[in-house]
């Protein structure tokens, strides 16, 4: 009878547990989307002016590495979902960034990948 009570006891700690672990990342999605709300696609010219071409230069001669430590540094939440992608997922989301994709649309693509992965 003692084992079947430590069996009942220790099954509801474990469902009190995974609850508790669901809720916590429920609420971390939510904060992140409502982060992520608060971005606005910038606003981009018919015809790029020079310093426009150099800011593209830029973001195409960026590396990995650089994107991932810009990445950790300004948006550290997103940051923590990237790190735990797959490494084909992640090299995805590195070669929207360097084709000039808004930073919205690379936290958009991170938590995708994420959660359907």
């Amino acid at each position: 009878m003692a084992f079947r009570s430590v069996g009942i006891a220790m099954g509801i700690a474990v469902l009190v547990a995974n609850n508790c672990f669901a809720l916590s990342e429920e609420d971390y999605l939510k904060s992140i989307n409502a982060e992520a709300s608060k971005l606005s696609e910038p606003s981009r010219p018919a015809i790029p002016d020079k310093e426009a071409v150099e800011a593209n230069k830029d973001f195409a001669q960026t590396t990995q590495p650089e994107f991932e430590a810009l990445l950790k540094a300004k948006h550290r939440g997103t940051y923590s979902f990237y790190e735990s992608l797959l490494e084909k997922d992640k090299v995805e989301v590195y070669e929207a960034f360097v084709d000039g994709a808004s930073m919205r649309k690379i936290r958009g693509m991170i938590i995708d990948r994420k959660m359907h992965r």
